[in-house]
């Protein structure tokens, strides 16, 4: 052993110089096993990108042959060439009916939402109009009743009060 380490069996000590750390066994062992794990997670995370690569390639490989097989045998070329283009001029057909379908059903969907619209404004317009005429009727009945029933009582208790502020007045001086 050097000057420099000393290992018993539970620690290793290293020096250098101006600095002593204590690392010990289990530190060692749970370094390896991090690593260990590290490495199997990095395997892990990369197991994905291997297998889309190798299909990657497979495909590649099936094409360049498919693609070499039909270039040495034009007939075979030309009758693949044709039921491509049937096969697409159907997706387009597809395709088309199911635009329009699409645009009939935003329509639809459009006139039904300005129906509700005109029902909810044909509906609404007379109960606020209701609304109106009663918020009206009451005030015209607190301002009535105001005038008749509660102005007359207001009157004579004030001239009530006054009344026997006076008398109460004379009271206070009599005495």
């Amino acid at each position: 052993m050097s000057i420099n380490e000393r290992s018993d069996t539970s620690s290793t000590y290293t020096h250098t110089p101006g600095e002593v750390t204590e690392i010990s066994r289990d530190d060692n062992k749970a370094e390896k096993e991090g690593s260990a794990e590290l490495s199997a997670g990095l395997s892990a995370s990369r197991k994905p990108a291997i297998v889309a690569a190798i299909v990657v390639l497979v495909l590649l490989a099936v094409l360049i042959v498919v693609a070499i097989l039909l270039f040495n045998n034009p007939p075979v070329a030309a009758v693949l060439r044709d039921i491509f283009i049937i096969f697409l001029a159907l997706q387009m057909i597809i395709v088309g009916l199911l635009l329009v379908v699409v645009i009939v059903a935003l329509i639809y969907v459009a006139l039904k939402l300005y129906d509700l619209v005109q029902m909810v404004q044909d509906g609404v317009r007379p109960i606020l109009r209701e609304a109106d005429d009663t918020a009206r009727t009451v005030r015209s009945r607190a301002t009535f009743i105001s005038d008749s029933a509660v102005k007359p009582v207001i009157t004579v208790m004030s001239y009530w009060s006054a009344t026997k502020a006076i008398i109460n007045t004379f009271r206070r001086r009599g005495r």
